[in-house]
């Protein structure tokens, strides 16, 4: 039986370094796009709770953003991970850009396609935990029913209004959830 193809090895330490950070990425970014992403940097939220634990985490976390800042819901959800790392000393994040990174792409495809953002989450060795992206679990469920149904037109209202009564906290607890995950040190 014929084995699948094998990706490249990704040196995720390497990755992780050479990606920019948070401040250097936005910095960057384009006038209107980048005053989007500090709306939605601002108005994140990570409850006092969440953030004594992000607090006490183990061990450290390294978060790669695969980003770019021409994207919807990258300016929607990008800020909000950041909001996220910025709330522990233990969770370090770089941004990345697919175009300059198609081995990374390629591993996390949505549905055959390359949706951004994905963020990676790797533990204090550089071992891959797990992903998020390109949006909020309940996003994706509106979306692949739209799909299902033939009307995308009413998967994206249903998101918009999501989106605006969730007012992020979806995103910052799958975000939290990924990075406790990842600093686990039992199981």
């Amino acid at each position: 039986m014929p084995q699948p193809p094998q990706l490249p090895k990704i040196d995720w330490s390497a990755l992780f370094n050479a990606g920019q950070t948070w401040d250097e990425w936005l910095k960057a970014c384009q006038g209107p796009m980048q005053e989007d992403m500090n709306g939605h940097f601002a108005a994140a939220e990570v409850p006092g709770e969440t953030a004594r634990a992000l607090q006490k985490l183990p061990r450290p976390v390294h978060v790669v953003a695969i980003s770019e800042d021409w994207c919807g819901d990258v300016r929607r959800n990008t800020p909000v991970l950041a909001k996220v790392c910025a709330a522990s000393p233990q969770v370090k994040l770089r941004i990345i850009d697919k175009e300059h990174h198609p081995e990374v792409m390629i591993r996390y495809l949505t549905n055959g396609a390359e949706a951004i953002p994905i963020f990676i989450f790797l533990n204090d060795k550089f071992t891959e935990i797990g992903n998020w992206g390109p949006r909020p679990q309940r996003c994706k469920e509106f979306m692949a029913r739209g799909k299902a149904c033939d009307n995308l037109d009413a998967a994206r209202a249903k998101i918009k209004s999501f989106y605006a009564e969730d007012r992020h906290r979806s995103t910052v607890q799958e975000i939290v959830n990924l990075i406790q995950t990842a600093a686990a040190t039992e199981v």
